[in-house]
């Protein structure tokens, strides 16, 4: 199975959000796209992300935003797409090795 198969991929701008919906219930990676979202609206809901990336992460999946910079140091925060589908290829091989 293909990472792409077991993620969701979310793009949060000012005013809406947007989710790359698929039709599969195996779902256990989660791509949080947050270019162009200001660092006060960032600040306003980084503690719901930390909770959400601990219960993903405490259900063997991955959890990563991708912004330009670093907000929080309890968050994977990458600045492109690509990097974010290797960092959860990564984990997911961890995860098989038990490492």
């Amino acid at each position: 199975m293909s990472i792409k198969d077991n993620t969701l991929v979310f793009k949060l701008t000012e005013s809406d959000v947007m989710v790359d919906i698929r039709d599969n219930n195996n779902i256990n990676n989660f791509i949080a796209d947050l270019r162009g979202v200001d660092l006060s609206v960032i600040a306003g809901i980084k503690d719901k992300f930390i909770t959400f990336g601990r219960s993903i992460y405490d259900n063997n999946g991955s959890f990563v935003i991708i912004y330009d910079s670093i907000f929080d140091d309890n968050l994977i925060i990458v600045p492109t797409l690509e990097e974010a589908y290797d960092y959860i290829e990564i984990e997911e091989i961890e995860r098989k090795l038990n490492l």
